[in-house]
Parts: structure tokens; sequence; C-alpha cells
């Protein structure tokens, strides 16, 4: 049993990882959330080493831990006091600014479009794996992933065009 598990985390961990990353975008937190979900994983282990498909199964909970951590720390930004930011023009140009505002773009995404771009265009998964894991038809991936590639390019477009979001 102890040998299933291993086996399951050791093929699934950079891609439970790079999801989490790229929803929290902090190595930290990701590797927090990581740590809850092998816990989860190893406490459920019989149901998940069972499932038709324990990949996605730990996929899904790195997802939905992930959000979870991110609306906590979007609640707590509420309660404290924010304080202004500043930005300058110039560094828009520079490629880490372009790919900063690009993952702050996908973060603003709905949670279901975050997780099929992700799953899509970082990690490579097909469609019906990502239906799989998004627990929703090809056809809602396909549409979902539409829709989150026109957002993410509408958005770059107007902040490399005016310089503001």
């Amino acid at each position: 049993m102890v040998t299933d598990y291993t086996t399951l985390i050791d093929t699934v961990k950079d891609t439970a990882y790079r999801l989490a990353l790229g929803i929290v975008g902090d190595s930290s937190m990701a590797e927090d959330i990581l740590q809850d979900v092998y816990e989860r994983v190893w406490r459920a282990r019989d149901t998940v080493l069972q499932s038709e498909h324990p990949q996605a199964y730990i996929c899904r909970m790195t997802h939905n831990l992930a959000i979870d951590r991110v609306r906590q720390r979007q609640r707590e930004r509420s309660i404290s006091i924010d304080s202004p930011s500043t930005t300058d023009g110039d560094s828009q140009t520079n490629i880490r600014d372009m790919a900063a505002l690009t993952r702050e773009i996908i973060a603003s995404l709905p949670p279901k479009q975050q997780l099929i771009i992700h799953m899509r265009d970082v990690e490579g998964y097909e469609f019906e794996e990502i239906a799989v894991i998004a627990e929703c038809d090809e056809t809602s991936v396909r549409m979902n992933l539409s829709r989150a590639r026109k957002r993410v390019r509408e958005e770059l477009l107007i902040a490399m065009n005016h310089g503001v979001r």
C-alpha cells in the first residue's frame, strides 16, 4: 500500500506543484499546499488509489486547496490597509514584467478557466484528461480554454497599447 501511495505521489508531484504555483504565485505557499495534499491523500489513500483517475483526483484536490488559499489571502488583504503602488511604464517592456502581468491576468480568471488554461498550456494535458480533472465535458473544456485565452490576449493588448489594465 505504501509503495502505491509513493508511486502515485512521485508521478503527480511536479504537475501538482506547478498547478499550485500557477494559482498562488508563491513557491513556499505552493509547497505548503502540496504538503496538505500529501497528508489528505495519505488519509484517504484507499479511496484515492482505488479511484479510476487518482492523478486527476490529486490535481483537483491541489486546485481546490490553492483556490482556498488565494481566497484566504484576498480576505486578509481586504482587512488590512492597502498601500498605494507605483508602476513604471518603461518596465512593462521587460519580459519578466510581461510574464508577471500574464500570471496576474490568469490569476484573475474564474477558477475553472485558471485550471483549464494551466493544465492545457503549461502541463500539456489532452482535452479528455482535463475534462476528468475539471469535472466537465470536453466541449466545456474547449469553450473555457477559448474564453480564457481570449481574455488573456485582450488584457495583454490593453496593457501593451495603453500601459494601463
